[in-house]
């Protein structure tokens, strides 16, 4: 077996080896596609192809593993070092030590002092994994789901007369829902709302909705496309008053007959609002968390 380092023509064999691998995940993990892998390392002028670990069997792509080094925490004297999933064909888990002394003896010749990576439970051997080469789970780093879009939507759903749908592409409809937002979301200052506005905008804002009853904001949320066909992201869906928390439902029906509509299948979603967890429970939708490992290289 050998390893070699990037080249562009490699990107079609990694592609058929996260397909292959991920096949029976409980849930897609959403990889880049390899075009969009491709722009990325065109993009990055920091881009090390030597940290890019391609496992061949002959011609067969075994294993892959990416790593890269990291800032250093300045204050602790830390220099980081990542490595994102690691991708091992079945058949030949006896590669997973090989694979991992590459990574790390590159990642320690670079300098890096301790290793981190994300996983979730659902990623098939991944956390099980990364607990044999010694990595430390250390804490919990954020909760999403994946919808199915059809599961949640309601044909005989109609919309209700307190929701409003803007286009924020429209500078009248982004004013509009600016002042809703902010006056909901007072920890947010104005900078940071055209920022990420901006952003949205970026990535094909679908739709988006405010609902209010006057001038009080229930809720409001936000619809857009992923970066791969059929999937979407919908964002948080703040519930600021108790006796509105129907809201989050008819928002997620809402959102979900949009998807169908736009010919989307997956719905990413992330737990901004801990304290919403039980209320999303109450309609069937249980997030998984994302934890982060660490490792002291020796």
């Amino acid at each position: 077996m050998e390893f070699k380092t990037y080249e562009e023509s490699r990107l079609e064999d990694l592609g058929k080896l996260v397909k292959d691998v991920v096949k029976n995940w409980p849930v897609d993990p959403w990889y880049p596609t390899m075009k969009q892998l491709k722009e990325a390392y065109d993009g990055n002028e920091n881009f090390t192809p030597e940290t890019r670990h391609f496992l061949y069997d002959v011609d067969k792509l075994v294993a892959f593993l990416s790593s890269a080094l990291e800032e250093k925490d300045e204050e602790k004297g830390v220099q980081w070092g990542s490595i994102h999933m690691p991708f091992i064909r079945q058949g030949y888990e006896g590669v997973e030590s090989k694979l991992f002394d590459k990574t790390m003896g590159i990642l320690k010749e670079k300098g890096a002092q301790k290793i981190r990576a994300y996983s979730r439970p659902e990623y098939g051997y991944i956390p099980e994994l990364l607990e044999k080469w010694g990595f430390e789970k250390v804490e919990e780093s954020g909760k999403r789901v994946i919808l199915s879009a059809s599961k949640f939507a309601d044909s005989e759903f109609s919309k209700p007369e307190h929701f409003h749908e803007l286009d924020l592409n429209d500078d009248k409809h982004l004013a509009k829902f600016k002042k809703y937002y902010l006056k909901a979301r007072t920890e947010v200052n104005e900078e940071n709302f055209d920022q990420t506005m901006k952003t949205f905008r970026e990535r094909d804002l679908t739709i988006s909705c405010v609902i209010a009853k006057k001038d009080e904001v229930l809720s409001y949320g936000l619809f857009y496309k992923a970066d791969q066909p059929k999937r979407s992201f919908l964002s948080s869906i703040p519930v600021f008053s108790k006796d509105h928390e129907y809201i989050l439902k008819e928002m997620v029906v809402f959102m979900a007959n949009k998807a169908v509509q736009e010919g989307y299948e997956e719905i990413y979603h992330g737990l901004v609002d801990a304290e919403n967890e039980k209320l999303y429970k109450k309609i069937g939708i249980e997030f998984t968390p994302s934890y982060r490992y660490e490792l002291k290289l020796e």
